[in-house]
This record gives structure tokens, sequence and C-alpha cells, in this order.
């Protein structure tokens, strides 16, 4: 009757026990008593255990409702320091340390990328169908830059470097963009295949756009004359400052994810915003495709041309550098990224860990692919950590880490998927740090 009772215990709290932490109990015949030996956490495969920074909003079914708070921020180059676009953007003093730290990284093409995502997100769990609806809103704010280490030199260090030879102005490629996005989206698993699609709808308020295809700017021996080129296209969606709720433009984007898990492997494919909104309401343009010559002229940095320049607020140049200007509506597609990742969960002695690779691409300019691995390890009493490495897109060399906790009802991650960046500013380009509360229910 002791072993049927003993049995009986250890199937109960086997049963009752969490993905992050077991038990068993061991009926010792010696002394008559029930000991609990250790034993390493239940496999998972948690959505937060397999992407690099937080995941998608299409997750796997998880058999309960949870509302979730995102805050998720990045910044990728091959060049540009974290400290160097901080100044940049916030129109701080940028020194000539910094400046030259760019120049130390910078290829013949300087690639920079940044996002800001935060927002709410609800998930109903069906049970009797196996079936998860979202609700969402996010706040996006999106920014990439692609230009010619000749063009950087140009803005900030003049053009007395180039004498006697023309500056490369070619493929530059710059985009900011600010919009609201409120989601509905299904998924569905039968445990093995895993299906969902997400629909939204883009509320946009902010954007400008420049590409420059070719050009390039010719400075003459001892400065006696300059001759520019370009064949120039900027739009931007009104004039001066928007408010977080206008409504410049609108569009629609969608998200896809398709997988297939096995009692150890997972294998997905997934498709994340694809859209674009359109800019009708106050629209600008500026066109131009000319050659200019100006006599006895000397750029020592690009506010001689500008006026003004804070690295948004435009117009200035524009007015003077190109000559046709209109007000066409315009669209802008978002920066879709297409991933594909497998994962791989190993049972060890006393934890459960899952390694990931994965390799993605986006539809930016110059944006060929980007891969990471990722080690996640899944302790005692809900912990887990992770650790991470990847490379490519617009980004020279990212090392991450994250820590979280699952609770019955709650769970959290606080991570980044650049430290290097993050801890050496100054040094190192890019940086990164996400975070997610939730609460299940």
């Amino acid at each position: 009757m002791r072993y049927l009772l003993s049995i009986l215990l250890w199937i109960a709290i086997a049963s009752s026990s969490s993905a992050q932490d077991s038990s068993r109990v061991v009926a010792d015949t010696a002394k008559s008593c029930n000991c609990y030996v250790s034993e390493a956490p239940a496999p998972t495969f948690s959505e937060s255990h397999t992407y690099a920074g937080l995941s998608p909003l299409l997750s796997q079914p998880s058999g309960a409702n949870s509302l979730q708070l995102d805050v998720d921020f990045s910044n990728s180059s091959n060049a540009v320091t974290t400290m160097f676009a901080g100044a940049f953007l916030t129109q701080s003093d940028i020194t000539d340390v910094m400046k030259n730290r760019v120049m130390a990284y910078a290829p013949r093409i300087i690639k920079y990328e940044d996002e800001l995502k935060a927002g709410l997100a609800y998930k109903h769990y069906f049970k009797d169908r196996g079936t998860t609806l979202y609700l969402s809103y996010y706040h996006r704010n999106i920014r990439n830059l692609t230009t010619t280490r000749d063009a950087f030199q140009l803005v900030f260090f003049g053009n007395k470097p180039f004498e006697g030879r023309t500056a490369d102005l070619s493929d530059i490629h710059f985009s900011n963009l600010m919009y609201n996005q409120y989601s509905i989206g299904l998924s569905k698993s039968d445990g093995h295949f895993f299906i969902g699609a997400n629909i939204s709808f883009l509320q946009g308020f902010n954007n400008q756009q420049l590409n420059n295809t070719s050009g390039g700017l010719y400075t003459a021996p001892y400065g006696d004359y300059l001759n520019m080129s370009y064949n120039m296209v900027f739009n931007q969606a009104t004039v001066g400052a928007s408010h977080f709720f206008d409504m410049n433009g609108v569009g629609i984007s969608g998200d896809l994810k398709v997988g297939y898990s096995s009692e150890r492997s997972r294998f997905t494919f997934s498709i994340q915003d694809l859209g674009a909104i359109g800019w009708g309401r106050h629209p600008v343009n500026y066109t131009g495709d000319t050659s200019l010559t100006y006599s006895g002229f000397a750029i020592s940095d690009i506010t001689n041309i500008s006026g003004s320049f804070n690295g948004l607020k435009l117009d200035s140049t524009f007015n003077r550098l190109i000559p046709r200007q209109t007000n066409n509506s315009y669209s802008t597609s978002l920066p879709t990224t297409i991933q594909v990742m497998y994962s791989r969960l190993f049972k060890l002695k006393r934890s459960s860990m899952v390694l990931t690779f994965s390799v993605n691409t986006k539809l930016l300019p110059k944006y060929y692919a980007y891969g990471y691995v990722k080690t996640s390890f899944l302790l005692h009493d809900g912990w887990s950590t992770s650790v991470m490495a990847g490379g490519g897109g617009y980004s020279l060399f990212d090392l991450g880490f994250d820590i979280g906790r699952s609770y019955k009802f709650f769970d959290f991650i606080l991570g980044s998927k650049n430290l290097i960046g993050s801890i050496l500013p100054m040094y190192y380009p890019g940086s990164s740090v996400y975070a997610r509360i939730a609460a299940h229910f």
C-alpha cells in the first residue's frame, strides 16, 4: 500500500509541475520515507528562447489568455557608433573624436538603421478550437540610411580632402517613418503544424524619404570652383512638426508565420511587416536631375549649403539645391522581414537548452542577409537565460544576452541583442534593449 501511495503521489506531482521546475518522489525502502530528487526542467519552446529581441506577435498558442507590454529599441550599423547616432538625432554637439571613430569603421558604403517598437498585445486562447486571437496596438518609429563614405566625409569634414577629385554621392537612401499600428490576427496549431496570420491598419503621421541614385561633387585645385551633379528625389509627409495621432498617411500591412514542431525540434518561416503607407494629406516633393557649378566656393561643413541641418528637417537644403517642388501623393513600403529559423531542444542533466539558428533578410537598400545563433538555458524555478551572436544586414557584429522568469500568472524578459555597443557606445556601432512583461489568466 505504501508503494502504491508513493506511485500515485509521484504521478500527481509530475503532472502538475511547471515547464521550468519538476521533481520526482522516490520511495526509500530502507528508511520507509519519500525523498525529493531534482530533475531538469521539462522541455519547452517559448518564443523568447529563439528570437533575437522580442518574439513576433504571432506566437504558438499557450493554452491561456495573456496581456503583454513590449518595449524594443535597437540600432544597427557597420560604422556609425551609438554615441554619434545619438548626438546626430538629438542635435547635440558632434566632436571630432566621434567623427573619426566612424571613419575608422567606414567601408565604401555606410549603413545604419534603428527601430523603436512599443505597445500592448492581448491574446485570447479558444481551448476547444486550439486557436488564438490577437489584438494589439504598437507605436513604430523606423529609420534607415545607406550612404557612401565620401558623402559622410563631405558632410562632416568639408570638401578640402577632395581637392582635385570627385566625391561619390551616388546610392544615397534615407527614410524616417513614424506610424501607429492597430492589429488583429489568428493562429492555430494541431500540436505539430502551426499557422498564423495578422493584418494591421497603419496610421502614418510622419515620414521623410530621400533617394539620390547618382551624383558627385568635384572640387577644383585650390578650390577655384565646384561642380555638383545629382539625381535626387525627396518626399515628406508634411511641412513642419506632426502630432502623434495625425492622419497624414494611411496604410495596411500583414504578417504570416508557418511552422512545424516535433518533440525536440522546430522549424519556422515568417514574413513580417509586408505592406505600405500612402501619404496624400499634406505631401511635399523635391525633385532634381542636374549639374551645378559654383565659382570660388568652398564647403567647410554641410551648413554652408543648407543654412540649417539637423538630420530630419531638410527643407532649407532642398529649397536651395533642387529646383522643382510639387505636392504629389506618394507611398512608403515597410521594411519587410523574411525569416527562416530552426531550433533544437536538448535536455541536459540539470537544465534544458534550446539551440537556434536563424537567417533573415529585409527589403531595404543593400540589406543582404542577417544571421544569428542563440543558446537558451531553461533553469529551475522558472528562470531562463540566453546568449546570442549575429552579424550581417546593417550590423557589424552583435553579441547579446537576456534573462527571464516565468511564474504561474506572470512572466518577464529583459535583454539586449548588442551588448558591446550598449556598454561602449563611444567606441562601437549599434545598441539594443528590450523588455516584456506579460500577465496570463
